[in-house]
């Protein structure tokens, strides 16, 4: 309803008046006013939600661009397709083999390209076949070792890995001959079809077995027979371990994870025995891959972790007692045991056995290497069967002040063990210090250091006496990351001239020029070459392995001593590789040295993604850093 005033005035009294226009007053219908609020307030709502569907569109047409065509940036700057984790997880792109070795001094078992175990015949260069793909994938083989007549093949499977390098796992004996699969087993286990083992091998150049489980050792005759020998019976889980370290040994001290050295002829063998009774134990929790889903690895009755134990020395404390013994089985009817006692200068010291080994092929004497507990002096002994196994020190290594020793593999004795060769740490042009070769003359107490150069000598691979040549693994000058083949010559009588190292395979010099097409992307190089116990008394080395580790795709062939022209290939696993490597997006390498506060230098790698450029370079990344570190014990 609207009502409208109005008055008109005249010019003289009882004239009328009227408000102007602007004043005029309006009166609205309150009930009228709230519809029409309603319908715009619905109004503003359909608004909204049309915008929502719009903006969700364009959400969706995004994320589909990303998932599917990939982020702006790797368009870009990369070509190939994004490798899968699946890919990198299971080792689909990184060519794998199990490990070659030298069952005698001229038959050389490898795995070939099609995946069996072949054979190469040195005398020959013939390659027949061992074992076929089709047997080591029905047992999922991890690792092997032949017989020295090549008529058996101890298989490791199922391995289930304990610490860093220690496991269990199944072990089969392959008849070549029959093509027959047996079992190791414990005869009296109540494990009806086999039973997890912690190391076994062969016997010396025998097919007798020996084998350790639940911490003691026990012998098998022959693969035929399950009567199996028990040497020990202290074994006791997390207490005393025989013929296999502790943790402390097996994760700091010792290379592989076994503490037994049989004698070539096998009829004796060393073993170690560590006792942990009175080191500290620590306590973690054990969370297994499956626990979060299936309740494994959790604690009876209870949501939280398992928690496991270990014997974990601390500066201090405890150590784990080391005793090593002889053992001789020439007779298994009277089976001796002989304790092997350190040298005077380390009885009634804490210490630690770094190494130890046969001198010869005999089995009248033995080496070992001892270390000080502050690791500041180590001693090499040898002990002879003659003296009742009492060990005599030969040689000594003390570090300089403020400095300790790093442990090093085993010294490398001659045939008649009047000599032998070991790494130690030797300063080089100024302050610097240089892990070289030094050779240790026994009878005159002569040292000389033969390898030389600012690089770093990694291992010794074999000491031909024939031929006086020593051949070793080292790295080359401000060049760290890579390995290289070397060989020099050894003193010889009085002869006291240095010789120069031979690098044979760095920069593909004159010595591999002929066999450049198989090495050109490599300069990471394994060798493998035939012991010199046995050998080198009668014709020296005249064949080696070579092998490329990387950066390329492994390669391996068959190369003369003289002058090492190529033989044959054995694998090659490019043209499997390649195509595939080839289609992918891989991630750029970066080497870097990185000064050091106490004045070293550390060498720093980095993998960045394949969309990286230096515009990126002040940008912020999340980084996996990996640290590969000395031991400290």
């Amino acid at each position: 309803m609207h009502a409208n005033v109005t008055s008109d005035r005249g010019s003289g009294a009882g004239g009328s008046w009227r408000l102007p226009p602007d004043e005029t007053l309006q009166v609205q219908d309150p009930k009228q006013k709230d519809h029409d609020l309603d319908l715009d307030e619905g109004h503003n709502w359909r608004s909204i939600i049309f915008s929502l569907i719009v903006i969700s569109f364009v959400i969706a047409g995004i994320i589909t661009a990303i998932y599917l065509l990939g982020y702006v940036d790797e368009l870009l700057y990369w070509s190939g397709r994004r490798m899968i984790l699946d890919e990198y997880l299971q080792g689909d792109l990184m060519p794998t083999r199990l490990a070659p070795s030298w069952v005698t001094t001229r038959k050389y078992v490898f795995q070939s390209d099609d995946g069996g175990l072949a054979i190469l015949d040195t005398t020959t260069n013939l390659i027949n076949v061992l074992v076929t793909n089709h047997t080591l994938r029905q047992l999922n083989v991890h690792g092997y070792l032949c017989s020295k007549d090549l008529k058996y093949v101890l298989f490791k499977h199922n391995v289930k890995k304990t610490f860093l390098k220690s496991f269990t796992a199944f072990y089969t004996i392959y008849d070549v001959e029959n093509d027959h699969h047996m079992p190791v087993k414990v005869k009296n286990s109540l494990k009806v079809q086999r039973t997890r083992l912690q190391y076994a091998a062969w016997l010396g150049n025998t097919t007798a077995i020996i084998f350790v489980i639940e911490n003691d050792i026990f012998i098998r005759q022959s693969p035929l027979i399950e009567n199996d020998i028990r040497i020990t019976s202290t074994g006791n889980e997390n207490k005393i371990y025989n013929g296999v370290p502790d943790w402390l040994y097996q994760e700091e001290i010792f290379e592989t994870p076994e503490a037994i050295w049989s004698s070539s002829d096998g009829t004796h063998f060393m073993f170690a025995t560590f006792n942990d009774t009175l080191v500290g134990l620590m306590s973690y929790p054990w969370l297994s891959s499956g626990a979060l889903f299936a309740g494994s690895g959790m604690a009876s009755g209870s949501s939280f972790p398992e928690t496991k134990n270990v014997r974990y020395p601390t500066p201090g404390t405890v150590n784990p007692d080391v005793q090593l013994w002889a053992v001789d089985i020439g007779n298994l009817k009277n089976i001796q045991e002989f304790p092997i006692m350190p040298p005077e200068s380390i009885i009634g010291q804490e210490y630690y056995l770094t190494s130890a080994g046969w001198v010869s092929d005999s089995h009248d004497q033995v080496s070992v290497v001892y270390m000080g507990r502050s690791q500041n002096y180590s001693v090499i002994a040898t002990c002879s069967k003659m003296e009742n196994w009492k060990c005599i020190e030969v040689h000594s290594e003390r570090a300089a002040e403020d400095e300790w020793l790093d442990i090093f593999p085993h010294p490398v004795f001659s045939s008649d063990g009047n000599s032998f060769l070991l790494l130690a740490s030797v300063q080089e042009s100024g302050q610097d210090h240089f892990t070289h070769i030094k050779h240790v003359t026994i009878s005159q107490r002569r040292i000389s250091v033969i390898s030389h150069g600012r690089y770093e000598v990694i291992k010794i691979l074999c000491w031909d006496t024939v031929n006086h040549i020593v051949y070793y693994l080292a790295t080359q000058d401000k060049k760290p990351g890579q390995r290289h083949l070397y060989s020099v010559k050894d003193p010889v009588n009085d002869d006291t001239r240095k010789t120069e190292p031979q690098c044979i395979t760095c920069d593909l010099g004159e010595a591999l020029w002929s066999s450049r097409y198989y090495y050109i992307n490599c300069s990471h190089f394994d060798a493998f070459i035939t012991p010199t116990l046995g050998v080198a008394t009668s014709y020296g080395i005249d064949v080696y392995i070579l092998e490329c580790q990387g950066p390329g795709l492994p390669v391996s062939g068959v190369h003369t001593q003289k002058t090492h022209s190529l033989i044959k290939i054995l694998y090659d696993t490019r043209p499997f590789y390649t195509e595939r490597l080839q289609k992918l997006a891989l991630p750029t390498q970066r080497s870097f040295e990185i000064p050091l506060p106490h004045g070293g230098r550390a060498q720093v790698q980095l993998l960045l993604p394949p969309s990286w450029r230096e515009e990126l370079r002040d940008a912020a990344f999340p980084v996996i850093v990996e640290v590969i570190c000395f031991r400290e014990v």
